[in-house]
Order: C-alpha cells, then structure tokens, then sequence
C-alpha cells in the first residue's frame, strides 16, 4: 500500500477530488475578513454539492490536494470546522422551514375543518351564495395545509438529509506533490503486476 493509503490508480483518482491552488479557493473573494469569520465561496459549496451529490452518507469523504508549502495543519482544523459549521447552520435552518410548513399547513387544515362544521351547524349559511363561497374557502385551505405539510415532509427533509450528510463527511487534505507522486509510482507498478497475473494464470 502507497504512504497515503492508495493500492491502485483508481484510488488516486477517487481521492483527490477537489484540487486547490490555496485555501483561499475555498473562501469568497468579496470578504476580506480572516479565515474565522470569513465566508464560504458560493461555488466552492455549489463544487461540493455537484461532485457528491448521490455519494451514500456511509461512504462519504471529501478530499482537497494542494501544494505542499502552502499547507498548515492549523488552517486545515479551522477549515474543516468552518465547512461543518456551514452545513449545520442549514440543517438549523432546514429545521425550521419544516416547523413553520407544518405549522402553516395545520393552521390551514384547522380553518378549513372549522368553515365546513360551519356549514352544517349554522343554518344561515347553508343558502347558495355563502355555500359556494365557503365551499371554495374549505377546499383552498384544506388541499394548502395538507400541500404545505407534504412539501415539508417531503421536499425539505430531502434538503434536511442532504445538509447533514456534508456535516457529517470527513473532509481531508492532501499535498499535491504526494499524490503525483503515488499515482506515478502506481501507474508504473499496475502494468508490472498486471503481467504476473497474466503469467499465473496461463501457468
């Protein structure tokens, strides 16, 4: 096994995933503030998002590579920190967005059952002016609240899971000196070792 974990090229290849000129990439150009407060590049997050979107939450690892000289243990903590802090401060904001459509969808279910137990137990509106405009009333609340309550179970748990996969990912750096060199030195071992199996199996 190569010095940083890789038996084959395909490891490699799969490892070193987002290449870095400095950890600047990671960071807004338009914020001039120190790393701790600075804010994360909108495609840089949009780059995460694209690359590892349907990766499984238990196999999910994203790596950086940049050069050697530029790298510092301290800013690398501070970084990974600063990326989860992003993605639970959405699952923070996620959160509430489901409360306030299931709140919303249940206000509307609520008003939508209290007009149509109006109807039936308050005889002077039960004439065809007030039936008809109830009737559009109950029905636009009742199918909002149990829409907004769908979209919350739904369309913003998926954005839920998706925050908390990025939160919980493993988020590694890797010198790009070292990664060229262990995909050359592999590159140059497969054929060799592609040959022996070759060798035993015609044995």
């Amino acid at each position: 096994m190569d010095k940083e974990g890789f038996r084959t090229v395909a490891d490699v290849l799969q490892k070193a995933v987002i290449a870095l000129d400095s950890y600047d990439d990671i960071f807004s150009d338009f914020d001039p503030s120190p790393y701790e407060k600075r804010l994360l590049s909108g495609d840089f997050l949009r780059e995460l998002r694209r690359r590892h979107a349907a990766t499984p939450k238990s196999q999910f690892e994203i790596s950086f590579t940049l050069p050697k000289a530029l790298r510092s243990e301290k800013t690398e903590s501070l970084i990974r920190k600063r990326i989860k802090d992003h993605f639970k401060s959405e699952l923070k904001e996620t959160d509430r967005k489901a409360r306030e459509h299931v709140r919303t969808g249940g206000m509307r279910l609520v008003i939508g059952i209290f007009l149509t137990l109006l109807i039936f137990f308050v005889p002077q509106l039960d004439i065809v002016p007030y039936v008809t405009i109830l009737s559009v009333l109950i029905w636009y609340t009742i199918w909002s609240g149990i829409e907004n309550m769908s979209e919350a179970s739904v369309h913003i748990w998926k954005k839920k899971a998706f925050a908390e996969k990025f939160h919980k990912a493993d988020y590694i750096f890797l010198s790009q000196e070292d990664v060229v060199e262990s995909l050359q030195r592999l590159q140059q071992a497969e054929p060799s070792l592609l040959g022996a199996s070759r060798s035993q199996g015609s044995s």
